[in-house]
């Protein structure tokens, strides 16, 4: 048997989604523009529906601190539950991380795979980075730029 304050929680829940108080996770398309500044830097996401395949994007990532300090890459996503898989192509191919998606924000772990460390400036991390959703606007997110004023997806 569940205890009743599992169940009471697990009807809140259901309550909370049938209304919208709490949106459904599994029924938000991560796709869009992610991000946020603050003194000393800022994190940009962007995701991109990968040729029509559901559950499947393209992502290009970068989180700076300071004018030195970055990390930066891109790749494939893949959606599974409330998780995204972010496997990187290129430079740091071999970084993969599986991030919590919450509707409203992606959140990447604190302990990162060592082969993650290839994609950031010799003190930049992506460990426990969230980029906040901006939008659901997937025009402005492939039109978002990195510190180069390159396509930050592609």
């Amino acid at each position: 048997d569940e205890e009743p304050s599992s169940v009471a929680a697990e009807e809140l829940d259901a309550l909370a989604l049938e209304t919208g108080a709490l949106p459904d996770r599994e029924q938000i398309d991560p796709a869009g523009r992610y991000g946020r500044r603050y003194e000393g830097g800022s994190d940009s996401l962007c995701l991109l529906p990968d040729g029509g395949a559901p559950g499947r994007y393209r992502f290009g990532a970068e989180t700076r601190i300071g004018a030195d300090e970055n990390c930066r890459g891109r790749g494939l996503a893949k959606l599974s539950a409330d998780k995204l898989l972010l496997r990187f192509e290129g430079r740091g191919e071999e970084c993969l991380i599986v991030a919590r998606y919450e509707g409203d924000k992606i959140v990447l772990p604190g302990s990162l795979d060592v082969k993650c460390a290839e994609l950031c400036s010799s003190r930049g991390s992506f460990s426990g980075v969230s980029f906040p959703r901006i939008d659901r606007d997937v025009a402005a997110a492939r039109k978002m730029q990195d510190r180069d004023k390159a396509a930050l997806c592609r």
